[in-house]
């Protein structure tokens, strides 16, 4: 009797495993090497694409975006945001754990595809830059493709607090070189280590020598430290909500010593040539975006506190871009 039961049980047991393992096929999650990836079969025929980001709001916000728009064309999407910085996005772009990601023209030339400080600095202007990432993109092995960037730059932006910009006569980084030896600067790691970031700086500005130099890696950290009084200048993106505060001056920069950021989906090939229709859907959803639109929903995740893929819903639904 009980050898019998032990048998009813492990039939029992293979059966549900059996159903089990079905359903992980279905839903595409077996593993790396098994066949199925990110870019199966989903609803009425259209891919499963997996959309990743890195790790900051306005990331958070694109990435969404991509996601809500592929979904309301029909597509089953799963989302990998928040993956880190761009060397682990791409990592996870080339080796097929997400479909697509948004990449910044200049980023993506600077620290992925290894073009040299000094032939981008030759790239006068945005269409310049993005068509040489978009061919750089494409003779990778595997290819990837770079879709058509936002209208707008997403440069760094270096500001300081209004008390201190009007001590010390800041309006331009030439001046903050000069009055940097009083000053804090409140950095993060990748910046300082990043050839178009501080050394970048340093190399056109060779007066800079800040007083002390804080890493916050928190975005919303290195504002609030700042107009704490903790340091003194901060650097930033020139798409960021806190920009708008009237207790903060953005320096400008006569020398022009950074490339253009625009921010693209950088997309598979293999998946794109698979399911053409994302080429379309994500353009539109780019080519709405203007600087002061972006800004605007940053400020709302990172000064109003909302959720990123609230943020991302409403705006597309503004425009008439979802359902």
């Amino acid at each position: 009797m009980i050898t019998a039961r032990r048998s009813i049980l492990r039939v029992a047991g293979l059966f549900l495993a059996a159903l089990l393992a079905a359903a992980l096929v279905a839903c595409g999650n077996v593993g790396e090497s098994g066949g199925s990836g990110p870019s199966g079969e989903g609803r009425g025929g259209a891919g499963t694409i997996t959309v990743g980001s890195k790790n900051f709001t306005e990331q958070y916000i694109l990435g969404n975006m991509y996601a809500l728009a592929l979904e309301n064309a029909g597509f089953e999407v799963e989302r990998r945001l928040n993956l880190g910085s761009e060397q682990i996005a791409d990592r996870a772009l080339q080796n097929g754990r997400i479909d697509l990601y948004p990449e910044y023209t200049g980023t993506a030339l600077v620290a992925i595809l290894d073009y040299g400080e000094e032939r981008l600095a030759r790239l006068d202007t945005p269409e310049e830059t993005y068509r040489q990432a978009k061919e750089l993109y494409a003779e990778r092995e595997p290819a990837d493709t770079m879709l058509e960037p936002a209208p707008f730059n997403n440069t760094y932006g270096i500001f300081v607090r209004r008390e201190a910009a009007e001590r010390y006569d800041l309006k331009t980084l030439s001046d903050l070189a000069e009055a940097s030896p009083n000053l804090v600067f409140v950095s993060f790691s990748e910046f300082q280590n990043r050839d178009d970031g501080f050394p970048n700086m340093k190399e056109n500005y060779p007066a800079l020598d800040f007083k002390d130099v804080q890493i916050v890696n928190s975005i919303g950290l290195r504002y609030q430290g700042v107009l704490q009084g903790e340091g003194d200048v901060g650097i930033g993106f020139t798409t960021d909500g806190q920009l708008a505060s009237d207790r903060l001056v953005v320096l400008e920069d006569p020398k022009n010593i950074w490339p253009f950021y625009q921010p693209a989906p950088v997309v598979r090939t293999e998946v794109l040539e698979k399911n053409p229709k994302i080429r379309e859907v994500l353009n539109e959803v780019s080519a709405s975006l203007d600087i002061q639109t972006m800004r605007r929903l940053n400020g709302r995740v990172d000064l109003q506190k909302e959720d990123p893929e609230d943020v991302a819903r409403e705006y597309l639904e503004q425009e008439g871009l979802i359902n």
